[in-house]
């Protein structure tokens, strides 16, 4: 072993000897009064202070991690007198930054900025944390120099770490230090100026369970406001451990589907295609538990961790974060137009209200019969197709008519029970609600046409994949439509389960026996028949698949693509939804949801044995 390495082991040896709790979360591994401090200690008072614990974890459904939290190394500077600050600074940057000087004047940079912030502010009481995420050299070379830096420490901070990475972030979100737009909130009424909270995803939405209760500490401090000594401290409630409805492998297997189906569309060169992000979710039918809810761009949180650490450069930031797509956002949650898909309601609604008749038949022509400027999708004459058929070949035509009897608003009335137009209700932060047209929504700009493309899922309509999933799942269930949720259980730092969710009926679509029959018929259809939208995808499927698919032409220079599914279709268990901004074709993106089954029934699957183009 050579000199250096034992150097560095009989230092960490001291270090462990040293440590001493402060509340849950900061190790003190130093402690160095300095006789300036208490010399100062004349006419003292005390000074409140908030501390800690371990933010609490979270983990998918079979208790693998999704986010933990870890020890790592910072430096913390106790006197903030500026004189004491400027004598001490430049030798302590240097060191903490590894001997790179550039990034020694970041930090000198920074704690100048702050120490002038906490004397402005009257906070000078306060625990300035100077850099973190140190490395064990470093922290071993302050240790053997901590008496040049007399009021300078070493703790152990707890620190977020996701093992995942990329894997369901838009899901788990990340933390970064509070915001001045969070501290003035009421959500975060209470916090710290430096504390680190939730930004995104799970860890902002359930900031309060994952953050614990704060303990105190209470310090003297001189008429100048600095800290001479410590009086009293209460130990903080770590934060609660949260289990979600995710399952990973079917996660990882969504998200690994939905980025090779992108780049498979690519491939195509086709001219109407230009994919440039897209969504999948997955649902428990019979209880509205997201399994899956992945995306395309996404991003490593870790990488926020880092930027509080270490630091990201601006390259990393450009090459994983500030790329086309906007990974940052979660497209599962925002509002698109969602095409063909949008029929099966539209059907339900017709049939269920007795505009149209349950067997009648429309005819499904090149265009519109009633309206010539109204096309159909498919360019030859499908003939005359009743409910069932007009979902399975996706004829424009039948919902034209459907949606030229109902008129908007009682479509939109209809629609409404499938919880378009509002937010689901899901346990995540940012949810779109959509848009459900009507008369009143278009205002000065409604024309009688408008119908039309409101009733193929165009024009003004907005929904997510999300709703788009919860409305397959709804049509699954025969119209009992769940509430989709994200958190199982919520557990303390000891293990014990404080809450559990259970399903909760969100609504109900009223609707005839024979529109559902109808409907159901449609999808399956869709899946097996010769002229179904989706039989090219799931008709040589072992498990019984319904399916619609559906494009979207939005006034862009391509078209989205979007496919909805359950299985089994004799006894649905799980539903999907899918979709690509500028996938061109609807049944092109039915591949990701085909991988999703499969996984899902633990079946060996190559994917589909040729490509179609297809509504």
């Amino acid at each position: 072993m050579r000199s250096e390495q034992k150097r560095v082991l009989v230092l960490l040896g001291a270090i462990v000897l040293a440590v001493g709790i402060v509340g849950s979360r900061l190790y003190r591994l130093t402690v160095v009064e300095s006789a300036a401090w208490m010399s100062r200690a004349v006419n003292q008072s005390q000074m409140e202070l908030p501390s800690h614990g371990p933010r609490g974890a979270i983990y998918d459904r079979n208790g693998r991690p999704l986010a933990t939290s870890e020890p790592v190394y910072a430096a913390m500077l106790y006197d903030q007198d500026p004189e004491h600050v400027a004598k001490i600074l430049p030798e302590l940057s240097f060191l903490l930054a590894g001997g790179d000087a550039a990034k020694a004047e970041e930090i000198s940079r920074y704690v100048l900025e702050q120490v002038r912030i906490h004397e402005r502010q009257g906070r000078q009481f306060e625990d300035l944390l100077i850099k973190t995420g140190l490395s064990l050299e470093i922290v071993a070379t302050f240790i053997e120099r901590q008496a040049e830096f007399p009021g300078v420490a070493i703790v152990t901070q707890s620190a977020r770490k996701y093992p995942g990475g990329k894997l369901a972030s838009n899901v788990v979100g990340y933390v970064q230090p509070i915001s001045q737009e969070q501290l003035e909130s009421p959500e975060f009424e209470g916090y710290h100026p430096d504390a680190v909270v939730g930004k995104d995803g799970i860890e902002l939405y359930y900031e309060r369970l994952l953050q614990g209760e704060p303990g105190r500490r209470v310090k003297l401090v001189d008429p100048a406001g600095r800290p001479v000594g410590t009086v009293e401290e209460t130990d903080p409630k770590p934060g609660y451990d949260l289990t979600l409805t995710l399952d990973l492998d079917l996660q990882q297997k969504a998200e690994e589907a939905l980025a090779s189906t992108i780049a498979w569309i690519k491939a195509q060169n086709d001219p109407e295609a230009q994919p440039i992000r897209g969504a999948l979710v997955a649902i428990d039918v019979k209880t509205g538990a997201v399994l899956a809810m992945a995306q395309v761009p996404t991003y490593d949180p870790n990488l926020f961790i880092k930027a509080m650490t270490v630091g990201l450069t601006e390259e990393e930031y450009n090459e994983n974060i500030n790329v086309p797509g906007a990974p940052m956002i979660n497209w599962s949650l925002q509002g698109f137009a969602p095409g063909s898909t949008y029929k099966m309601g539209v059907g339900l609604a017709g049939v269920s209200s007795g505009v149209i008749g349950p067997f009648e038949t429309v005819h499904c022509n090149v265009v519109y019969d009633r309206d010539p400027t109204r096309g159909n999708w498919y360019p030859v004459d499908q003939g005359y197709l009743a409910l069932d058929m007009a979902l399975a070949q996706s004829c424009n035509p039948y919902f034209y008519e459907t949606g030229y009897r109902l008129g908007i608003d009682q479509l939109a009335e209809y629609l409404t029970q499938f919880g378009f137009g509002r937010p689901t209700g899901i346990d995540l932060p940012y949810e779109d609600p959509g848009v459900l047209p009507t008369m009143a929504s278009y205002g000065d700009r409604w024309q009688p046409g408008h119908v039309f493309s409101v009733a193929i899922g165009q024009g003004d309509v907005q929904v997510s994949p999300l709703q788009l999933a919860v409305y397959t799942a709804t049509i699954a269930n025969r119209g009992v439509r769940y509430q989709p949720y994200l958190v199982q259980e919520v557990r303390s730092a000891t293990g014990e389960v404080v809450q559990r969710r259970e399903p909760v009926v969100a609504g109900y679509v009223e609707a005839t026996d024979e529109a559902w029959r109808q409907t159901f018929e449609g999808m399956r259809k869709g899946a097996t028949h010769a002229l179904g939208t989706a039989s090219w995808v799931f008709s040589d499927f072992p498990i019984p698949v319904a399916a619609k698919t559906g494009s979207a032409e939005t006034g862009k220079a391509y078209s989205d693509a979007i496919t909805v599914a359950f299985a089994p279709y004799d006894d649905p268990q799980i539903a999907v939804a899918v979709f690509v901004e500028g996938g061109a074709h609807g049944s092109w993106v039915a591949p990701a949801a085909r991988a999703v089954f499969a996984q899902y029934f633990g079946i060996e699957d190559k994917g589909p044995a040729r490509i179609n183009k297809a509504d």
